[in-house]
């Protein structure tokens, strides 16, 4: 039980008729952009205004799993719950082994993100959610949207279905399986995405990033396949189900309510759907902004990300069968640290490194245009 209060739109037969005003600011959406923003209004003190966060379903988030490369410095702030420093990337023909000096891989759980949010609203008496869904721009000197995006607005789609399961014993693994098991298929490729929460959990994941959202039926299939092939099925037990479609580059521009957040507002990577760590700062800089300023600047990405990112969407598009020998290339050259933090896209310098380890061939025909020449 997720001990919280949620208000609801009908007022209160005794309150003082403050609820009725208009808030100063108004959040749309109480997923991990939305109360990323509103805990962080939440440690700023007194606020020049009411905020109402609008949710319909807050237990939404305890079916998600966040994940994301930190440094030390950085370990209080995006609070993983479990980490490692070493990760795999495989095809059928190669396996390359990666361990990190100054960056870890960390996972923060969704209930965790959902109780830590709660608690520090619950303390702030000028924050409150409300349990509803919102069908038009709120009334509010400040509109924070938050909502999903419709998936026809996609130019890509990673589609993933994750099955965690809870063993009797100790797994024994320890590193992530990144992307394993990298091949081609009809619209895109697929991978298996391996994450240990603790020595008895396991999530397992496969993830398509393709032109057409996947059928969830199917990889959820070969979750139970790869689990049965490598675990004695006596030893564990299904404990959670997860799945989403996450945009990867858009087709056109969705209509805002007022300022973006998370994958509307940019904050996810086109190419590789990373999201937890630029949401989470990018939110504490628009609180921060918002109380000093009455105003606040949209997030925006770096141009070179934005160029790179294309480039990689239009290779999944137009020549699958080049990516996972590329992915392997890149990751093979390249130092750990390097490529966590191209992987993060942490600043435009890592751009420059991915392209000194990736294989020429592939980008420079991709850039011209020729992918046939490949």
């Amino acid at each position: 039980m997720i001990p919280h209060y949620i208000g609801d739109s009908t007022p209160d037969p005794g309150s003082t008729g403050l609820d009725n005003m208009d808030p100063w600011a108004h959040i749309i959406g109480g997923g991990l952009s939305g109360l990323s923003l509103a805990s962080s209004l939440a440690k700023l003190g007194n606020l020049p205004g009411q905020v109402v966060v609008s949710e319909p379903n807050l237990d939404a988030l305890v079916s998600k799993t966040f994940s994301f490369w930190f440094t030390a410095a950085e370990e209080n702030f995006l609070k993983p719950e479990f980490s490692s420093d070493t990760w795999t990337l495989s095809t059928n023909d190669l396996q390359v082994t990666q361990q990190g000096s100054c960056f870890r891989y960390g996972t923060r759980t969704g209930r965790n993100v959902l109780e830590a949010a709660l608690r520090a609203i619950d303390l702030h008496p000028q924050i409150r959610i409300v349990k509803e869904a919102v069908h038009a721009q709120p009334k509010a000197s400040h509109c924070f949207d938050s909502r999903p995006c419709n998936i026809d607005s996609f130019e890509l789609t990673q589609s993933f279905f994750g099955t965690e399961v809870l063993f009797d014993q100790p797994h024994g693994i320890s590193q992530i399986g990144l992307m394993n098991e990298i091949q081609r298929i009809t619209n895109g490729i697929r991978f298996i995405y391996t994450l240990p929460m603790g020595p008895h959990r396991l999530l397992v994941e496969h993830t398509d990033f393709v032109t057409t959202p996947s059928d969830f039926s199917i990889l959820k299939d070969l979750n139970e396949r790869y689990l049965q092939q490598h675990f004695d099925a006596s030893r564990f037990r299904i404990t959670r189900m997860e799945t989403a479609n996450i945009p990867m580059g858009f087709t056109h521009q969705s209509i805002n309510w007022g300022t973006p957040l998370g994958a509307r507002g940019g904050m996810t990577r086109d190419a590789t759907g990373y999201g937890y760590r630029t949401i989470r700062y990018a939110c504490d800089v628009i609180a921060k902004d918002l109380v000093k300023y009455n105003s606040i600047k949209p997030y925006r990405r770096f141009k070179m990300t934005d160029w790179a990112d294309q480039l990689f969407l239009n290779l999944i598009k137009q020549r699958p069968d080049v990516i996972p020998n590329t992915l392997l290339q890149i990751a093979n050259k390249m130092s750990p640290d390097r490529f966590a933090a191209f992987m993060m896209m942490r600043s435009p310098i890592d751009l420059i490194h991915m392209f000194r380890a990736a294989p020429v061939k592939p980008f420079t025909c991709a850039l011209l245009g020729r992918y046939q020449w490949i």
